[in-house]
């Protein structure tokens, strides 16, 4: 039997092909056809050769035995020599008798080759000539009568179409494959008569009564009805199906994929009747399906749709068999959904470790417990997982990016400096690298590198429209420009970062209106701007300790201490429990009540500060320069 191929490039017959390449070429496809059963019966007659006839010249060339010398003699007394090769008697060996019928397979190879390359070419009325030849030799080979059928269709008309797959299935009444393509066609290319449309299901029907253990045909016969929305003809054959006594899980997994069709478990509201229609399938199927290594590939299936239809019990159950029993890992991808669905988080992080152990090349799972550790605010852990998988499958600028988050989370500033380097020579028109750079500078201390980094990212983005030109970024300008002792350019990040802060973002507005304001009263410059920077703070989130203790020191630094107490006061009365960040706080109440000249309360203040262990320089002085200042005498 000829299989029907696709034809993939042009033979090359005139582009200097090698004799070698061509034969090569033609001998594979001879063993190709040779797989048919049209050689039977054909003639065994060799085809003779030729006697090679006698020539005159005056030189003879004498071939020895052994192939390896020719010996030259020449007539020297005029007699004309005999220049013919001697005759050949010896008989060929068998294996290289040129058949019969390998000529008449190579003739119909020659068609087949042309047929595809014409029909490549868009010549399809010229390529039909080529495929009917071909049929002519192998007229019982349903996929090559099909594809014919289709052609002739277009050229000759419906009716020679349909006699070409009808001719099909009397030569191979024992095989599904004809009947099932004559019923494609018949319901393809319809016709007006209505015997023809009745046609198609006789076809179907007789197709199943033949082959009653043939899953193929179940399937192909109620997906056939449900395209010509004939839906209570599908299910008629799904019910005939299951009548059947078929010992394969095969046949069952198979009919089972077309039973989804019939009642499709999307539909919400006949959902629990399909599903109990659609599981007998699979049941049977994992029934019939071994322990153990044979029945695996079906097993992870029946796993597969039960977790598709949303039986997670069952596929658990399922894999978990499958990943004790065979260690299989796609069982134990599943299960680690499947844990993950039930907020089992200790299992499913067990259960992708071990996966990752075992294959470290799977970038899937390598990103998939990055993730895991990321929702497990464990940033270090997710580290090399994810540079792993950059060196495994390579990364875009995005994987970068989410990578210096990484560092930069786990306080691996070293890192992420060494990463934002190499990044910044790879996408040197992302301005982000420059950030993170920044941010790491900034973290170990490195203002003047901090401040460089940020600059770039600003030349960069200041006028353009990328998504970084944001509040946030100037607010972290203004903040490294802060720390570095650049009050004046802060200021004018800080005012920048308010000015693009969307009305949406009350937080970050209140924060940067807060942080500005507190800025200036610190150096006591701008305290009546300072003073309606904080009260807008305070105005968009009004019970906020933070703000209320900067409104207090607002008060202090314009010398209405009874206010500032007050502010003060409430500030702390909002903190539930005191850590040592709060330290500041109470130092402002402790300076004011030394202002009002209440000397044991503002002692007691700065003791209450102390206690809280406070690590900033600036204040430790300031609290014990404090009690100093209020030592009893």
């Amino acid at each position: 039997m000829i299989r029907l191929r696709s034809a993939k490039r042009k033979p090359r017959l005139a582009n200097g092909a090698s004799c070698s390449e061509m034969w090569c070429s033609l001998l594979g496809c001879t063993l190709f056809f040779f797989s048919a059963s049209l050689t039977q019966g054909q003639s065994q007659n060799p085809v003779k050769l030729p006697a090679a006839k006698p020539s005159a010249t005056g030189t003879s060339f004498k071939l020895q035995a052994s192939g390896s010398t020719v010996s030259q003699s020449t007539d020297r007394q005029g007699v004309r020599a005999d220049l013919s090769l001697p005759k050949i008697n010896t008989k060929l060996p068998a294996d290289l008798q040129i058949q019969a019928g390998a000529e008449k397979l190579a003739e119909a190879l020659a068609h087949y080759s042309t047929a595809l390359q014409l029909e490549k070419s868009g010549q399809m009325r010229e390529a039909l000539a080529h495929f009917l030849a071909v049929l002519q030799l192998d007229p019982a080979n349903p996929e090559l009568a099909a594809h014919t059928a289709e052609l002739v269709y277009h050229y000759q008309g419906r009716k020679e179409a349909v006699a070409l797959l009808n001719q099909a299935v009397t030569l191979r009444p024992d095989q599904p494959a004809p009947y099932l393509n004559l019923v494609r066609f018949l319901t393809t290319y319809t016709a007006e008569d209505a015997f023809e449309v009745d046609r198609a299901k006789q076809v179907l029907e007789d197709a199943l009564k033949r082959f009653p253990t043939r899953s193929e045909v179940y399937a192909f016969a109620s997906l056939s009805y449900l395209s010509r929305n004939m839906r209570a003809d599908a299910v008629a054959v799904m019910d005939q199906a299951l009548k059947q006594t078929v010992a394969s899980a095969a046949f069952w997994m198979e009919v089972g994929r077309a039973a989804q069709q019939v009642w499709p478990l999307a539909q919400t509201e006949n959902q629990a009747e399909h599903l109990r229609r659609v599981n007998v399938f699979f049941d049977k199927a994992l029934a019939l399906s071994p322990i153990g290594k044979k029945g695996e590939s079906t097993r992870l299936e029946v796993a597969q749709y039960y977790l598709l239809s949303n039986q997670l019990d069952r596929a658990r159950v399922l894999c978990e068999q499958l990943s004790t029993q065979t260690g299989n890992l796609q069982a134990r991808k599943l299960l680690y959904r499947l844990y993950e669905a039930a907020e089992e988080k200790d299992k499913s992080l067990n259960v992708l470790e071990k996966i990752v152990a075992e294959v470290p090349s799977d970038v899937e799972q390598r990103r998939l417990l990055v993730n895991a550790y990321m929702l497990r605010e464990t940033p270090a852990k997710a580290v090399p997982h994810l540079e792993a998988a950059i060196q495994l499958a390579g990364g875009e600028a995005g994987d970068y990016q989410e990578l210096g988050d990484l560092l930069l989370k786990s306080q691996l500033y070293d890192k992420l400096i060494q990463l934002s380097e190499r990044s910044v020579k790879l996408y040197p028109e992302v301005p982000i690298f420059h950030v993170q750079a920044a941010l790491a500078h900034r973290a170990l201390l490195h203002w003047e590198k901090a401040i460089q980094s940020f600059e770039r990212a600003h030349v960069m983005v200041e006028n353009s429209q990328s998504e970084l030109v944001n509040h946030r970024f100037y607010f972290q300008y203004g903040l490294t420009l802060e720390r570095a002792g650049r009050a004046d350019d802060a200021g004018k990040m800080f005012e920048k970062a308010i000015t693009l802060t969307p009305k949406e973002e009350i937080e970050d507005a209140a924060n940067t209106m807060n942080y500005l304001g507190f800025m200036w009263l610190d150096q006591e410059k701008y305290l009546d701007k300072a003073g309606e920077l904080i009260r807008k703070a305070n105005e968009l989130q009004p019970d906020n300790a933070a703000y209320i203790d900067s409104l207090g020191w607002w008060h202090f630094k314009k010398g209405d201490y009874p206010n500032a107490l007050k502010e003060l006061q409430r500030a702390l009365g909002l903190i539930k429990e005191l850590e040592s960040e709060d330290a500041e706080i109470i130092e402002h109440i402790a300076q004011t009540y030394l202002k009002m000249n209440e000397l044991e309360k503002a002692r007691e203040s700065f003791e209450k500060a102390l206690a809280l262990l406070p690590t900033e320089p600036k204040l430790l002085m300031r609290l014990k320069e404090g009690l100093r200042q209020t030592a009893r005498p």
